[in-house]
């Protein structure tokens, strides 16, 4: 049977993971800002399995408003064209053969209100699981240690709440 002390650090880790997860999550949504990590985690279909473009090219800036993709097996390259095509915020790869040059468009109003609304979406989430954590920790806890348990959830909920309020900013400067 796990020890209190066990329960603390568990605890602490899922809510670690948590935060994590959120920071990835709001990375791939697009605030007009050339990223790599806007492209690193599209699925790329090759030999029948999907595979993360981030392991079949390099990604590199091209300038701040611009991606350069580097297919290091060149027999990828249109997959990964259309792969890029489909991407979330619209792009229009440029190039063909080797590498593909990637112009990433500015924002609309519309579409950084959608960004707005999805990244409040996921800090929702990522909250709940806050607290669905919290709920699965304080059942092996009392007194003293639950207050400590209660401590780390909110702040938790205080890191989860800065990177969603980063994101927005991002998203309107």
């Amino acid at each position: 049977m796990p020890t209190l002390e066990d329960a603390k650090k568990d605890f602490a880790a899922k809510l670690e993971t948590i935060s994590g997860a959120l920071r990835s999550d709001l990375q791939k949504i697009s605030d007009g800002r050339a990223r790599p990590g806007l492209l690193e985690g599209l699925g790329v279909e090759t030999g029948g399995t999907s595979t993360p473009l981030g392991q079949l090219a390099s990604i590199t800036l091209a300038g701040t408003t611009a991606l350069w993709v580097k297919p290091w097996d060149p027999s990828h390259a249109d997959a990964i064209h259309q792969v890029i095509r489909s991407a979330q915020f619209n792009p229009t790869p440029e190039g063909g053969g080797g590498s593909v040059r990637v112009p990433v468009p500015p924002l609309t109003s519309d579409q950084r209100k959608q960004a707005q609304k999805e990244a409040s979406g996921r800090g929702e989430e990522a909250h709940v699981q806050v607290r669905t954590a919290l709920r699965e920790a304080l059942e092996a806890a009392s007194g003293e240690e639950a207050t400590e348990l209660r401590s780390l959830a909110e702040q938790c909920t205080e890191q989860i709440n800065k990177i969603v309020a980063d994101k927005e900013k991002t998203l309107y400067h």
